[in-house]
C-alpha cells in the first residue's frame, strides 16, 4: 500500500472571523429587551418554568444551556410592540425555534401535539 503525496500544502485555519462589526444596540432597544426579559421570567415563575410547547420542565438562569433555557415567544408578532404577558409564551430555546422556522401560530397550535396531529 502507497501513501498519496500532497500536491498543495495545507494552509493554517485562521476559524471563523466577522467581516463588520454588530451594529450597536439603542437605549431604547436595549429598554424594550430588558422589559421583554422581565416579562419572560415572570411568565415562566407563573408557569412553574415549564415549556408550554413539549411541556418539559426548563430554568432562565444559563443561556449557554440551549437545550433547556426558556425563551418568550411573541404571540402576536414582535413588529407590532405587544410587550405583555398575554403576549408572551414560553418555550425551551430549541422548542421556539422550531415554531419560528415552521411559523407555527401558537394560537391555533397551543402544544407539540397539537401540531402533530394536524392532519
Amino acid at each position: 500500500m502507497t501513501t498519496l503525496k500532497r500536491k498543495t500544502r495545507l494552509k493554517a485555519h485562521k476559524g471563523l472571523t466577522r467581516r463588520k462589526r454588530l451594529a450597536p444596540v439603542s437605549d431604547k432597544q436595549k429598554t424594550k429587551n430588558t422589559l421583554w426579559d422581565k416579562i419572560t421570567d415572570e411568565r415562566c415563575y407563573e408557569l412553574g418554568f415549564m415549556c408550554q410547547w413539549c411541556h418539559r420542565p426548563g430554568q432562565r438562569n444559563d443561556p449557554s444551556r440551549f437545550w433547556d433555557f426558556l425563551d418568550g415567544h411573541h404571540i402576536e408578532k414582535r413588529r407590532y410592540n405587544i410587550h405583555t404577558k398575554k403576549n408572551c409564551y414560553i418555550a425551551h430555546r430549541l422548542c421556539h425555534d422550531f415554531i419560528e422556522d415552521n411559523s407555527i401560530d401558537v394560537r391555533e397550535y397551543p402544544d407539540k401535539e397539537a401540531w402533530e396531529q394536524r392532519n
